[in-house]
């Protein structure tokens, strides 16, 4: 049986949220911009230095996002392109105009989920796409259950972080899941056709414009925005704060290319563009990750067999390379085959059990990992070039846990990673059973994305992560829910 690379289009669209003669919308709409002024004028007031630039960019922005509310009220299918919009840029627009933008993508997320609660409202009949989901869904009810008790810990800066991420980035993949996802999966593909070329020209812009110029000129933080490989090639992170988000949109971008674009065109737009922007940020893990995506791609095509055995030569060709590519886990420390320390991983995600009680307790929510360097509940300042060198985190460092599931473990203990495998594998099992008709793109989308989730989150410092965890789990809460709907419809 052969498979295509479409997808079928949208034929109904969806009920608008907001009726077209509203009664009272005027009202609210005035409302509206009477608290909005109130709370400007409160800055103002109650904040020294920098209320009046906190106060007017609240009254300049409250109108674009309150524009782009009422036009996700009407077609709330659009809601991928202000994700994509906002999740990619806003790191440099941090830098670029103020750090209080960063709040954007928090309001965004408030939005939508309000937007899903009137789509629920409107059409009760929605929520019956969870059934589905029900035993991953519970599993991650209970992950977020222990995340806000936070057995081992303190309701602290750090506990406030680590947890308001996790709970955004889940109602994301909820918001993908219920609110008009197989209209949205269109938009989706549209806007990544537009958006990661960009990304792609503006990489390669920064590779021509070199390390130097970047740093000096541009105001890039060396160690953050600007790397270097291991050979002394460049790495560049387009409009993210990093390399590895940049490379993680370009999988993101491919898996969809390659399995839910409505056209040929567009699958080769994405294809190229992620392809280019891998060479611009020389991520070995993203590497992986595409060749894993052929191994899918070519199960779904019927080449079972060939991909079996190509999964089997990767695979030692993997350890072959590993176990002959030596390197320093810090500086100046003996080198060392990659294979015994896994470029020092395995150390940091020692650090995540430290005796019996960390191993079924865990050591607190934040209390290592990206957390514990949160200090305070301010506004952090984006990574820039102010002349001294940048805090780097090494193998050993408890603040450098280096993986989704380490990080789990130590905010939660086992119960918490029990729970967060039950529920990646329930949602396995869903994607695996969606996938045997091989004429549902979006299910053979879900599946690679799930896929090169599963093995990014081995070396990323939380699943929860900004911006690569807000992208990946809207963008498969949006494939899972345009599934369901074309398995429907069969």
């Amino acid at each position: 049986m052969t498979a295509t690379l479409a997808v079928d289009r949208p034929v109904d669209h969806p009920p608008d949220l907001l009726e077209p003669a509203e009664p009272g919308l005027l009202g609210w709409v005035v409302g509206a911009g009477l608290v909005v002024t109130a709370a400007a004028g409160a800055l103002v007031l109650l904040v020294p230095g920098t209320g009046v630039l906190l106060g007017l960019g609240l009254l300049f922005g409250a109108v674009p996002l309150g524009a782009a509310a009422l036009v996700l009220l009407r077609r709330p299918e659009l809601a991928p392109w202000g994700a994509l919009l906002i999740f990619v840029t806003s790191a440099e627009l941090r830098l670029r105009v103020h750090p209080a933008i960063g709040l954007l993508k928090d309001v965004y997320v408030v939005v939508l989920v309000g937007l899903v609660v009137l789509y629920v409202l409107r059409r009760p009949s929605t929520v019956r796409r969870l059934r589905t989901f029900a035993f991953p869904l519970a599993a991650l009810g209970v992950l977020v259950a222990l995340y806000l008790l936070d057995p081992a810990g303190s309701h602290d800066t750090s506990w406030v972080f680590g947890t308001r991420l996790l709970l955004e980035v889940l109602a994301l993949l909820l918001v993908g899941l219920l609110l008009a996802p197989r209209e949205a999966l269109g938009h989706l593909v549209r806007a990544m056709t537009v958006i990661v070329p960009a990304e792609a020209a503006f990489a390669w812009l920064q590779q021509a414009a070199g390390a130097d110029r970047l740093v000096y000129q541009w105001g890039y933080e060396y160690g953050a925005q600007v790397r270097s490989t291991s050979g002394g090639g460049l790495r560049v992170s387009g409009t993210f704060e990093d390399p590895f988000q940049l490379a993680a949109l370009a999988v993101l971008a491919m898996a969809v290319g390659i399995f839910a674009a409505t056209s040929r065109r567009q699958a080769v737009v994405l294809i190229v563009a992620g392809l280019a922007v891998l060479a611009a940020t020389s991520v070995r893990t993203a590497m992986v990750q595409v060749a894993l995506l052929l191994v899918v791609y070519a199960v779904r095509r019927g080449w079972g067999r060939q991909a079996a055995a190509l999964g089997m030569v990767a695979a030692v060709t993997g350890v072959l390379v590993l176990a002959t590519t030596t390197a320093s886990v810090t500086p100046g420390a003996p080198e060392e085959p990659l294979l015994f320390t896994l470029n020092g991983r395995s150390t940091s995600w020692a650090l995540a059990i430290d005796g019996v009680e960390s191993l079924v307790m865990g050591n607190g929510v934040g209390a290592r990992g990206t957390g514990s360097t949160r200090t305070d509940t301010g506004l952090t300042a984006p990574p820039s070039y102010d002349g001294t060198a940048p805090n780097a985190y090494f193998a050993g460092n408890p603040a450098f846990l280096d993986s989704s599931y380490a990080q789990v473990q130590s905010d939660v203990g086992i119960v918490g990673s029990a729970a967060l495998v039950l529920a990646l594998g329930g949602l396995a099992a869903v994607v695996v059973r969606r996938c045997r008709d091989p004429r549902n793109g979006a299910a053979w989308a879900a599946c690679g994305v799930l896929a090169v989730t599963l093995v990014d989150w081995v070396g990323r410092s939380s699943l929860a992560s900004y911006t690569t965890g807000f992208l990946t789990l809207y963008v498969l809460g949006v494939l899972l829910g345009a599934s369901h709907l074309r398995e429907d419809a069969r």
